[in-house]
Formats: C-alpha cells, sequence, structure tokens
C-alpha cells in the first residue's frame, strides 16, 4: 500500500495537488493508496509499502518545524527496507534523513520551466528517453557520497536524481507529475509573484507531448523488482 506524503504547507494548494496531480499520478498504478499529512499525528505506518513525497513550498535548507516529524516518517520506511520516492522537497529532505544537513543547500542558480534532464540507466527510469521536466526550486542536494549513486543531472544542477545503496529509495529534484497546461499554469503563476525569477525561466522543450512519458517513473517506483 502507498503511502503519499502531501507536504504541502497551504491547505488550497495542497488539495487542489490532491484532486489533479496525486489523481493522476495513481490511476493506473493498481495499488491502494493514501493521501495524508505530517499533522496526522495517529498516522500508523504499519501497513505501508511504498512512501511518496511529494514537493513543498518550504524551503529544505532552512530549518522547518516538520524535519523531525518527517524524517522518523523516512526512517521507518529505511529500516523496513521499504521503497520511497523523494520529489523536489520531498528529494532533498531525503537526502537530509539519510546523509545530514550538508545534504542541501540554496543553490546559487533556481531552475524553473521545462529543462532537458541527462539519465543514466536505473530500474527508475525505464522506459524514459530524452526526458523534458519541470523545474522549480532554490535549493539542490549536495556533498553525497559512495552510498548514493547520482542518476540524472544537467547544466545548472549536478543532482537531480539520485538512488540510495541500490535500494528502492530514490530522490528526484524534478517535477515528473506535472503536464503542460497545469505545470505552466502554476509556473507561471509563480512567476507573476516573483518577478526576479523571471531571468531563470526556461523551455527546452519541443513538444509537450513527450511529458506523457515522465509516469512512468511512477510505475517503476511501484512495481520494481526490489
Amino acid at each position: 500500500m502507498l503511502l503519499i506524503l502531501n507536504l504541502i504547507v497551504d491547505k488550497n494548494i495542497r488539495d487542489s495537488f490532491d484532486k489533479s496531480n496525486i489523481a493522476r499520478i495513481v490511476s493506473n498504478l493498481k495499488i491502494k493508496y493514501e493521501i495524508n499529512y505530517l499533522e496526522t499525528s495517529d498516522l500508523d505506518l504499519a501497513g505501508f509499502t511504498h512512501l511518496l513525497l511529494t514537493g513543498s513550498e518550504l524551503s529544505a535548507s532552512k530549518k522547518n518545524n516538520i524535519d523531525e516529524q518527517l524524517y522518523k516518517v523516512i526512517d521507518h520506511f529505511v529500516q523496513k527496507g521499504k521503497s520511497i520516492l523523494g520529489i523536489c522537497y520531498g528529494h532533498q529532505m531525503l537526502a537530509k534523513a539519510l546523509y545530514g544537513e550538508s545534504a542541501c543547500r540554496r543553490t546559487k542558480k533556481p531552475e524553473f520551466g521545462w529543462k532537458n534532464i541527462e539519465i543514466v540507466p536505473n530500474p527508475l527510469f525505464v522506459g524514459i528517453r530524452n526526458p523534458i521536466f519541470m523545474e522549480s526550486h532554490y535549493d539542490e542536494v549536495c556533498n553525497l557520497d559512495n552510498d548514493f549513486q547520482i542518476i540524472a543531472k544537467n547544466d545548472d544542477c549536478e543532482i537531480q536524481a539520485f538512488q540510495y545503496k541500490n535500494l528502492p529509495i530514490w530522490g528526484i529534484q524534478f517535477h515528473p507529475e506535472f503536464l503542460w497546461e497545469d505545470g505552466e499554469k502554476l509556473m507561471q503563476n509563480h512567476l507573476n509573484d516573483n518577478l526576479d525569477d523571471r531571468v531563470y525561466y526556461k523551455n527546452e522543450m519541443d513538444s509537450s507531448e513527450i511529458l506523457e512519458q515522465n509516469f512512468k517513473i511512477f510505475e517503476n517506483f511501484i512495481h520494481n523488482d526490489y
């Protein structure tokens, strides 16, 4: 059973993400799932086999009041040998939980838009070719040791994805859950509210149809052979 831990703080944005993006993610996965939030104090983790950590408007390079509770959830899944996929903020917090506070920093060059990502062969990327993903982040993962295999990068971020100790534990900086219409709407709303970020916006995509393949990441995560 899949636990989706939605880490978005704003409840209106969180509810919209639950109804649209998460519904799209799980529609073809053939797995039971629950959506939960860190304020759910009585969350019982025993019945879950997979953990999906979403992005968030929080900054992983700063301390937040949810940190320790999130680390405890991650530690449970790691110690039990269960599968984990962290996205953006979830990716950054997963790296910190596994390696320590020095695993995340403020990036010198934020990423916004639709970016080419260089990937290496990995079970998470089966069926993915010449990928384009939505990027939206001020923080980045860094300083990882040999327990981590770097499986994706681009010119603006050296750790776009990692796998931990050859286990079914992955972090990805980019957002495979967004297709063009929803993703670009969200992106332009952000840029309208943060005009200084417009200089970082890039669209390296020739056709939005290529984004459909990105959902294979979730299929590979759920149905991996570990």
